[in-house]
C-alpha cells in the first residue's frame, strides 16, 4: 500500500524543513514531504469540521497533504497533534511549500507570462 501511495504522488510532492518542528515522542520533527492538494482534502476537512473555523479546516487539509513529518508515524500525525504542537511560523512554511508546489506544477505557458523578459535586448538582435 505504501509503495502504491508513493507512486500515486510521484512528481507531485515537495520537501522542506520546518524551523522549529513538531514535538513528538521526545523529539522535534522538522523534515516534511507535502503532496499536492486535491479537492477531496477540502471536502473531507469540511465534513470532519463542519462548524469549525476556516483555520481548523486549513490545518486539516495540510495534515492530509503531509506524507511525512520527521519520523512521526503517519497514524500519529493527527490534526490534533498539529493543532497543539505546530507553530504559526512553521504553518507558514507549509503554506509557502504548498504554493511553491502549485507553481511548480503549472504548465510552462501558465507559469511564464506572455511577453516575459528576454535575455537579449532588441538592440542586440537587430541587424546592422
Amino acid at each position: 500500500m505504501t509503495e502504491q501511495l508513493n507512486k500515486q504522488w510521484d512528481g507531485l510532492t515537495i520537501s522542506g524543513e520546518l524551523n522549529i518542528g513538531v514535538y513528538f515522542a521526545g523529539t522535534r520533527h522538522k523534515r516534511f514531504t507535502l503532496r499536492v492538494g486535491v479537492t477531496g482534502d477540502w471536502v473531507a476537512a469540511q465534513e470532519v469540521h463542519p462548524n469549525g473555523p476556516f483555520q481548523l479546516a486549513a490545518l486539516e487539509v495540510f495534515r492530509r497533504q503531509l506524507l511525512s513529518l520527521g519520523e512521526i508515524p503517519i497514524e500519529h500525525l493527527t490534526t490534533e497533534l498539529l493543532r497543539e504542537a505546530l507553530l504559526e511560523s512553521d504553518l507558514a512554511i507549509l503554506a509557502k511549500a504548498d504554493g511553491d508546489l502549485e507553481k511548480k506544477l503549472m504548465p510552462l505557458s501558465a507559469a511564464t507570462p506572455t511577453g516575459g523578459e528576454s535575455n537579449t535586448s532588441s538592440s542586440d538582435t537587430a541587424i546592422a
